[in-house]
């Protein structure tokens, strides 16, 4: 299976979204590409909705129009599956339905040469059940592409206990050529990214169900303090409610219904109201000519305190350390546990997972919790979540001393883990169980949630950072509420360990 660039002839089965998406990614990196479906207008429209792409892509002088041309070339439009006979890859991007591709893919490799390779494009189907009707399950691989297929570079190559590691390696090498970035993956209910992303909705969900938090909140904590392109509730509008509801149920039905992946009450009622997101006008947000959301609420205006003092570095993250020393307000440093002072009655301190008020208890002394960031010293935002006995005045001069450091503030009633710190904290503990499992390893986690949804960092890149021994405190501090939604990895515990 010796790769030949541009005379690998490739099909694609499917002209919908993701088929056309396919072939054009195929076919603009020099690669003859055959596209087959089974409506011969979809297949027209495929090729209009390419040719309007490329067509757009000249005029923004992305490319020329000869580059334009020579792409549209190397896509062949096919009107029968006999067609595809020569081809010697072939990728299924057919509706998801198992059964429906079983079928599908048993004909097509009843015409291929034995030395063919099948790929599927799905996005949640085991292979090793995919594979059980073909004569060669051998040959058959996932290639899992994200929409918009010609933009997003990652994709997931995913082998079932079948696969041939050749044929895993030659589409990796492939889908390099095409200019991805692939990554490794065992069939696994979700792959890595369908199933690493579920703590970004689930957390957030929770998060607006314990704490009356908005949505609009919520979302601005996680763009603002997490660095992360949008918030989870409008990437939920965004990708339909409906969908992203249907994935976090058929994987909690896969992982047998464990407590990290059940689906929210609040997401189902909307799913059942028909409030979808975008696509039906309202989701958690309004949409078009009616559009009236909730605005994003931050602190007045309140004077900066006099000095801080700086107990210790502690577990005081080194952004934060720098941030507050490259202020205005002055900076006293004093020994400590790494705490930030105003008075003799608060303190200000990294949220660990336990609620402020149980801080307070524990301490002797009014905690004010402080969310993670993933750098304190470039977040627009910082949030705080006082204990509810914590003096006014010193939650004002916490306000304050953010605000003149030109920073946002928002104060969060007092919830374990906050906002940002809890989500990190599991969106790590999901990517650590990947490697544990030897679905992937952790430099392969870490490209796919980059790649494929956007994060600003690897959850263990992230995890890294911000210090092992934080991530697996702060999960068994939430563990106190939760033991099984929230158990640590025995890969996240060994890190810890070791660090």
């Amino acid at each position: 299976m010796q790769i030949k660039s541009n005379k690998y002839l490739v099909a694609v089965l499917g002209a919908g979204t993701m088929g056309e998406g396919i072939a054009q990614t195929v076919a603009s990196s020099g690669h003859p590409v055959m596209l087959y479906d089974v409506s011969q207008q979809q297949l027209e429209i495929a090729l209009e909705n390419i040719a309007k792409r490329l067509e757009s892509s000249v005029k923004k002088e992305k490319i020329t129009a000869e580059k334009r041309d020579h792409i549209l070339g190397n896509i062949s439009p096919q009107k029968t599956l006999v067609k595809l006979a020569k081809a010697k890859l072939v990728i299924e991007a057919i509706v998801e339905d198992l059964a429906i591709k079983q079928t599908v893919l048993c004909e097509v490799e009843s015409l291929l040469t034995e030395e063919a390779i099948l790929a599927t494009n799905t996005s949640s189907f085991d292979l090793n059940e995919m594979g059980n009707v073909l004569k060669f399950p051998q040959h058959l691989v996932g290639m899992h592409f994200f929409n918009p297929a010609p933009v997003m570079e990652l994709v997931e190559i995913v082998s079932s206990k079948d696969t041939d590691p050749v044929v895993a390696d030659t589409v990796f090498k492939l889908s390099e050529q095409w200019g991805k970035s692939p990554v490794l993956v065992r069939s696994s209910p979700g792959f890595i990214v369908n199933r690493v992303a579920r703590p970004f909705y689930g957390e957030a969900l929770e998060i607006i169900k314990e704490n009356e938090i908005n949505a609009a909140d919520c979302d601005a904590i996680m763009r603002d303090c997490g660095g992360f392109r949008m918030g989870p509730f409008e990437l939920m509008d965004l990708i339909g409610l409906d969908v992203n509801y249907a994935v976090t149920s058929q994987i909690w039905e896969s992982y047998h219904r464990h407590p990290r992946f059940a689906p929210s009450v609040l997401q189902k009622e909307l799913v059942d109201s028909g409030q979808l997101g975008r696509k039906s006008g309202k989701g958690f947000f309004e949409y078009g000519e009616n559009e009236d959301n909730v605005a994003v609420k931050n602190e007045q205006p309140t004077p900066a305190p006099d000095l801080v003092i700086l107990e210790g570095q502690g577990k005081l993250p080194e952004s934060l350390q720098k941030l507050l020393k490259g202020g205005s307000v002055p900076v006293q440093n004093k020994s400590g546990d790494g705490n930030i002072r105003f008075s003799e009655e608060a303190i200000v301190v990294p949220s660990n997972g336990k609620s402020s008020i149980k801080r307070s208890y524990e301490i002797g002394q009014s905690v004010i919790s402080i969310d993670l960031c993933l750098d304190f010293e470039n977040s627009s935002r910082i949030v705080l979540a006082p204990a509810q006995e914590c003096p006014e005045k010193d939650l004002l001069q916490a306000v304050g001393l953010f605000q003149s450091l030109g920073k946002k503030v928002s104060v969060i009633k007092d919830i374990a883990g906050m906002v940002v710190t809890r989500t990190v904290a599991m969106l790590a503990n999901e990517s650590s169980l990947l490697v544990e499992e030897e679905v992937a390893d952790a430099a392969g986690v870490d490209l796919a949630m980059r790649k494929g949804v956007n994060y600003p960092l690897g959850p263990l890149e992230w995890a890294e950072q911000w210090g092992w021994n934080s991530v697996v405190e702060t999960l068994e501090n939430l563990a106190q509420v939760n033991a099984e939604r929230y158990k640590i990895s025995e890969w996240l515990q060994t890190r810890a360990n070791l660090s």
